[in-house]
């Protein structure tokens, strides 16, 4: 006996996908709808399909074009798969207020989608109450690099990705501290014992020639770009960009940099990390929050939940500033992820600390 429509829709609501815009361009003009049915079928030739409901205006236009474009939505483009899905009825031209390029077959695609392809239409199956529309891509392009928009259970969302495993530190140490040998034993990193080039990013000198970058990791070292300032909203596009520019250069790791006077908004660091991850990619991206301010906890669990794992922290007794070594080692143990060294070891340090200071 078949599954009836509500259980099946139900039940489907529960995979998620991304979400695109499928475009054409008709005797009319352009045309284009919101699409959660897409896949790839084949890389070669590279090909992919979309599913478009019979009863829809777009599948009888598609099949007259015999040709359709798709433009990958990001995380912050909820608004655009609204509109093309019918769900802003205030909005008699969908196309208007955004920018859109032309393909080489003539049709439209959003100018900042985090993807798009070209396509000709190879095949057309019926797939019940569907088309199956099967098309070969004959242009592609990747205009921004970003975490992409979701579509589970009829909302929208955004990639919530899992706490890492463990946590990796790079700690700054008082000099002559035993803890330094508990750290490096834990394998953490103690800043003072060198081994990577580290220069900032953005500044005055902008960034090092490529040859040095070489030169460096030829010799073993660790490659680090840090980025200062890196969850000011007025610097989010120049942030990501260079962090682009840093992976590109061939770091191997690149660090964002909280400011120590304005504390940033867990809204902006989850904003800046999600794209930043994926922009670093290969390099791994670590983070220096403050730590003077309430919302340091906050934003370093937003951290995790951003896919990052690598921190940079203070010991008790360095003059650095920074978040806690301690404190952070807190959070690790709540939320059962590893770390390096315990806890206790931290604690016990800064109580022999505060006696010494008596």
């Amino acid at each position: 006996m078949p599954v009836d429509s509500t259980t099946f829709r139900s039940v489907l609501g529960q995979w998620p996908s991304g979400v695109c815009v499928v475009t054409t361009a008709g005797p009319h003009g352009a045309h284009g709808m919101t699409a959660s049915s897409f896949s790839s079928v084949s890389l070669d030739p590279p090909m992919v399909s979309v599913c478009l409901g019979n009863h829809l205006p777009s599948r009888s236009l598609l099949e007259a074009a015999g040709r359709f474009a798709i433009s990958f939505l990001g995380k912050d483009q909820a608004h655009i798969g609204r509109r093309f899905a019918g769900q802003d009825r205030d909005i008699t031209d969908r196309f208007a207020g955004f920018d859109w390029v032309t393909t080489p077959n003539g049709c439209p695609v959003l100018a900042d989608a985090v993807a798009w392809l070209d396509c000709r239409i190879a095949y057309a199956y019926p797939g019940g109450d569907h088309t199956i529309f099967v098309g070969e891509v004959t242009e592609a392009a990747t205009p921004r690099v970003g975490a992409p928009l979701l579509f589970h259970s009829r909302n929208w969302g955004q990639l919530a990705d899992p706490l890492p495993e463990g946590i990796h530190l790079a700690v700054d140490v008082p000099a002559g501290d035993p803890l330094a040998d508990t750290l490096r034993r834990g394998g953490a990193r103690v800043r003072a014992d060198g081994g990577c080039f580290e220069f900032p990013a953005g500044g005055p000198d902008g960034l090092p020639h490529p040859e040095r970058i070489i030169a460096a990791r030829q010799a073993g070292t660790t490659v680090i770009g840090y980025v200062p300032d890196a969850f000011d909203p007025s610097r989010e596009d120049e942030v990501l960009a260079t962090a682009g520019a840093l992976s590109a250069l061939g770091c191997d790791e690149i660090g964002l940099l909280e400011s120590e006077t304005v504390p940033a908004s867990p809204l902006q660091v989850r904003r800046v990390l999600q794209d930043a991850v994926v922009r670093a990619r290969p390099a791994a991206l670590r983070v220096r929050l403050a730590g003077n301010n309430r919302l340091a906890l906050v934003n370093a669990l937003v951290a995790m939940k951003s896919g990052v794992s690598c921190f940079d922290v203070v010991a008790p007794g360095s003059p650095a500033s920074g978040l806690p070594l301690g404190d952070l080692l807190h959070l690790s143990r709540q939320l059962e992820v590893g770390a390096p060294i315990g806890a206790a070891d931290v604690a016990d340090r800064a109580s022999d600390l505060a006696q010494l200071r008596e």
